[in-house]
């Protein structure tokens, strides 16, 4: 091989080490980028998840406040429902027909696990027997939010687990029932791309009571 196509050579070898080279700062670049992104986005998003939970929760407590009026407390049903998923109606899910979002209640009185359609336990709610009832939930900060679970292109599922506490008092203001029950609901997070970056669009959707303890 003489001189020239040895220089030719080197010279195509360097050329290709600079490609890779560029090509590698790049991949590393975009790895360093996209982990930023992907850090913020879960910060966001489990914040979001949060706030809708919270949400659910204050309208909760608000029906069941005797100290309201009966048409303040539908009110907040009506604030309610379109928290979740089909605002709490008939909706489909892998192929499967549902009545509607299932809100799952326990006490300490029985060993079994009652299953209502959220709007049937928001009615229920709203019409306890017992003369002044208080509900109160995990703060935001305290609540456990799941990874996200990829079911669609731009859908995603995770759940948020939090405590619920429930006082039943009488005319006298004693104390007939309470109990703490944590719950698991399921969290669907639509992702869609806006300007400003990307927007979570949250709905609620079946409530799992997983343990219940006396007060």
């Amino acid at each position: 091989m003489d001189l020239w196509h040895t220089l030719i050579i080197r010279k195509k070898m360097k050329i290709q080490k600079k490609i890779l080279l560029i090509l590698s700062m790049t991949i590393i670049s975009i790895s360093v980028a996209n982990a930023q992104i992907t850090d913020l986005d879960k910060k966001n998003f489990e914040r979001r998840v949060r706030e809708r939970v919270a949400l659910m929760n204050d309208y909760i407590s608000y029906m069941v406040d005797k100290k309201k009026g009966i048409n303040t407390r539908k009110y907040y049903k009506t604030k309610a429902l379109p928290l979740f998923i089909q605002k709490g109606e008939a909706y489909e899910e892998d192929g499967v027909k549902k009545d509607g979002v299932i809100m799952e209640t326990t006490s300490t009185r029985r060993h079994t696990t009652n299953k209502l359609l959220i709007k049937d336990y928001f009615e229920n709610l709203i019409n306890l027997r017992y003369s002044n009832v208080k509900v109160t939930s995990t703060q935001i900060a305290d609540m456990k939010v799941s990874a996200l679970k990829k079911v669609e292109d731009d859908l995603y599922v995770c759940t948020c687990q939090y405590v619920q506490y429930f006082y039943g008092y009488n005319a006298d203001g004693m104390l007939l029932y309470g109990d703490k029950t944590t719950k698991r609901i399921k969290c669907y997070v639509k992702v869609e791309q806006v300007e400003d970056g990307i927007e979570y669009m949250i709905m609620l959707g079946d409530v799992k009571a997983m343990s219940t303890e006396r007060l």
